[in-house]
């Protein structure tokens, strides 16, 4: 499960856990307990980009456009670029 969810992974140019659990029809937690471990493994790493922000909204300029929950971002690493590159070939 863990080599079909990262090769999975690295054919999408977009993807989320919803989709991936479609795609596979395999539960939601099951997808997530094998990111976790993609990302143990050091296959994976997430970002959770900018969580704070040291100005207060209301004198923001761009309050109205912000997003005030950090999106989390999903990279795959060099270790599976290379694991994927070596599955592919």
């Amino acid at each position: 499960m863990l080599k079909e969810l990262l090769v999975e992974i690295g054919r999408a140019d977009y993807i989320s856990k919803y989709m991936l659990a479609s795609k596979m029809n395999q539960p939601l937690g099951l997808i997530e307990d094998v990111f976790t471990q993609l990302i143990r493994l050091g296959f994976l790493e997430e970002d959770e980009g900018l969580s704070t922000c040291d100005l207060p909204c209301g004198r923001c300029p761009y309050a109205s456009m912000c997003n005030t929950n950090p999106i989390k971002t999903i990279n795959l690493t060099k270790k599976g670029q290379d694991y994927l590159t070596s599955l592919l070939n």
